[in-house]
């Protein structure tokens, strides 16, 4: 009996997890404008044409530490680092901006002198965001560059296993004005798969199942997923997964779906089980 009440502690707990840390984006890659935005922007940033330079943001909001790719007239790599912070969000995106700072120190072969360090102001940065693409924009002594990027992906997660899980979701721009504003959660066990190409994942609710099927994509360090949605209280729909990312208790993910009478868009997450 201790055990079965322990478990129900424990799934409420994950639910109020899953709504406290809801994803600052919605599932197609849309910002959600003044969220608040975690750790969202981390990662290996890009552009696909252009091998062997890009950005990497180190994220902790409001702040994202930029460091640079990138190389000087004589081809020989050139640091500069930024430490932004956010601004008002434009156009569908977050953005953070700072200043841009050129760093000298003494050479890695030799024992390291804090002294020698020195940094210079170059110019100002700006990096704009909805989560799946960014802008970065730089001035370098009044040269400025403006570049298209999107993640950069290492490996493909693998988010197979049990989880102790739990999905909510919010209803929007239903047929009928009325079912607008609903939200609903769920907590239970929840299974995912992940054979080739696919991802699929079944939460078994206390008043309803639901399971996510699509195609499984991934953007650095996102897990992303297009296919179906279906609820044994007949929700069903299409439905787009993003931000799937494993955490070191589980993972977390966030959904948008779309049904006959509403669009649904909310989140999902779990803490692996044994």
């Amino acid at each position: 009996m201790k055990a079965v009440a322990l478990s129900h502690i424990v799934l409420r707990s994950i639910a109020r997890l899953v709504i406290a840390c809801a994803l600052a984006c919605a599932a197609g890659g849309v910002a959600a404008q003044g969220a608040y935005t975690g750790t969202l922007l981390t990662g290996l940033w890009s552009t696909p044409s252009e091998p062997g330079s890009g950005v990497t943001a180190t994220h902790e909001e409001p702040v994202i530490f930029l460091t640079f790719f990138i190389y000087r007239g004589d081809r020989t790599p050139y640091w500069v680092s930024a430490t932004v912070t956010r601004a008002p969000d434009a156009g569908g995106a977050f953005v953070y901006t700072g200043d841009l700072y050129e760093t000298n120190g003494p050479p890695f072969g030799a024992p390291f002198d804090p002294a020698q360090v020195t940094y210079r102001k170059v110019g100002l940065v700006t990096f704009a965001s909805n989560g799946v693409t960014a802008t970065v924009t730089y001035t370098i002594d009044g040269v400025t560059v403006s570049k298209a990027l999107t993640r950069f992906t290492l490996h493909n997660l693998d988010f197979s296993g049990t989880y102790a899980g739990a999905i909510t979701y919010v209803t929007g721009n239903c047929t009928s004005p009325a079912l607008n504003g609903r939200t609903f959660l769920e907590y239970g066990l929840t299974t995912i798969t992940q054979p080739a190409g696919q991802l699929n994942i079944l939460i078994h609710g206390a008043n309803t199942t639901c399971a996510m099927s699509g195609n499984y994509l991934q953007l650095g360090s996102w897990g992303n997923a297009s296919g179906a949605m279906s609820c044994t209280d007949g929700t069903s729909g299409s439905v787009l997964i993003a931000a799937m990312q494993l955490t070191v208790a589980g993972f977390t993910g966030a959904f948008r779906a779309q049904t006959a009478q509403c669009e649904l868009s909310g989140t999902i997450g779990g803490i692996a089980t044994p």
